[in-house]
This record gives C-alpha cells, sequence and structure tokens, in this order.
C-alpha cells in the first residue's frame, strides 16, 4: 500500500481536532484512516460500523473531504457497548457523537445511521469502498459482522479491523479472516487495526506475505503487554512498521 502522508499542518490539526472527542483510536491509527479515505474515488461509500462519540468517524471524513468527497456511512446504535454501561443500563451516545460532527465540521459527508450493524446491514444496498469494523468485540459479533458486510465491500476496496490487538474477538477474526484469507492483498496493522484488499483470489506470493504479517502481529500482540517507556513504544512501532514495508 502506497499513500501519501499526512503534511505535518493537517496531522496536527487533526490531532488537535479530536484530543477532546472520547474513543480509543491512536493518531497513528487516525493516520490510516484519513489516508485510505483521502484515496476513495467514490465508486463506492466508506462504511464505519461503531462509532461512538465519533473520533474515529473525524478522520475518516476530513479523508474523505480532502478527497473525493464519498459519503462516510457512520452506524452506530449509540446505545454503548457492554465496557461502557453502568449496570447494564444503556449509554445515549448520538448528541455528543452529533456536536463533534458538527465542531470538526464534516456533517456534510457524515450520513449517522442508528442502529445495529445487522439491523442496518439488512437494508443497506450500496457498493462499499472502504469498511472499518470497530462494533461488538465478542467474537460471534465480529464475525457476524464481517459475515454481513465482506460481501458488500466491493473488489480493490479496503477492510480494517479495529482493536486486533489485546481484544480476542476482532484478533481472532483478523487471523481467521483477512490473514489467512485468499481474499486479502496488502494486508498490514497500524498499532491496533489490521488492513487488507479486497481480491477475488490473492497470489501465492501475497498468502506468502499475509503469512509473515500473522507472524509479526503475533509478536507485536504479544509484546503490547509488556509494560515499557512511551519513548521505546514509539521506536517498537517504529520498527514493526519498517518490517511491513
Amino acid at each position: 500500500m502506497n499513500l501519501p502522508p499526512l503534511s505535518s499542518d493537517v496531522r496536527q490539526e487533526l490531532v488537535a481536532l479530536t484530543a477532546g472527542v472520547e474513543g480509543w483510536l491512536t493518531v497513528e491509527e487516525g493516520e490510516l484512516l484519513y489516508r485510505l479515505a483521502r484515496a476513495c474515488t467514490g465508486e463506492g461509500v466508506i462504511v464505519e460500523i461503531g462509532s461512538f462519540k465519533g473520533k474515529s468517524t473525524i478522520w475518516l471524513a476530513r479523508g474523505s473531504l480532502a478527497g473525493a468527497r464519498t459519503r462516510v456511512v457512520a452506524i452506530d446504535p449509540h446505545t454503548g457497548s457492554t465496557e461502557h454501561r453502568h449496570d447494564g443500563a444503556p449509554v445515549w451516545t448520538y448528541d455528543e457523537f452529533l456536536a463533534n460532527l458538527h465542531r470538526a465540521g464534516v456533517e456534510e459527508v457524515v450520513r449517522p445511521v442508528v442502529a445495529t450493524s445487522a439491523e442496518a446491514a439488512a437494508h443497506f444496498d450500496q457498493l462499499v469502498e472502504l469498511l472499518f469494523i470497530d462494533g461488538d468485540h465478542r467474537y460471534e459479533m465480529v464475525r457476524q459482522d464481517f459475515e454481513l458486510w465482506f460481501p458488500k465491500l466491493m473488489e480493490g476496496g479496503y477492510l480494517l479491523m479495529h482493536d486486533t490487538i489485546r481484544w480476542a474477538g476482532p484478533r481472532r477474526v483478523a487471523r481467521e479472516s483477512i490473514y489467512r484469507s485468499r481474499n486479502f492483498r496488502h494486508v498490514g496493522f497500524v498499532h491496533s487495526i489490521t488492513f487488507g484488499q479486497k481480491v477475488a483470489e490473492n497470489t501465492p506470493a501475497d498468502r506468502w506475505r499475509n503469512r509473515y504479517l500473522l507472524l509479526l502481529h503475533t509478536v507485536y500482540d504479544r509484546l503490547s503487554y509488556v509494560p515499557v517507556p512511551p519513548a521505546i513504544k514509539r521506536v517498537a512501532k517504529a520498527i514493526f512498521a519498517r518490517l511491513q514495508a
């Protein structure tokens, strides 16, 4: 994957813009979303499964605005995931989500869909050019998201899956359905996001590289449990990025 980097000005602007938005997206992950959204042609739409309060939505939408202004369909029931709920009570996040989009100036390219992934998929008939899965992290739910939305992803489009480091559900689906799949090339990871480009069938060379990336991902995942100073973390991330080149 050869995408132009962000300029330092754009990066600083987006870091400042999203700093106050609650969420668990790193700057490096946000940059990946921005670059891939910017590269979209508009032949299909961008779909985000799990928006929470809009941190990742803003990165995607700003990338879209810098490119072909591809529509970002942001799907979330806005009742909070299980880890956000106290005593099982739903947490309404939609109002804050809309306020964050307004503050970022991205409302014109975002279409919010207040629904579960399954509810939205049942009525969705558009081609998807970029798919970002970051919904319920339980294995059976991540598997369902993949099976519902992967067929809608156009050939040549990119799938991204968040929290494939440390989280057992997304990690397992990524390993089963991206790294070991014959339907992905240009596979890689940026911190906890695993990504790949959909193809009808990848080549033997692609499959060899995907297995190599799976090994790197496994090592990176295990090392993520080791407490180290932030400076060493930054160096480690740079090394793993270089090993994927």
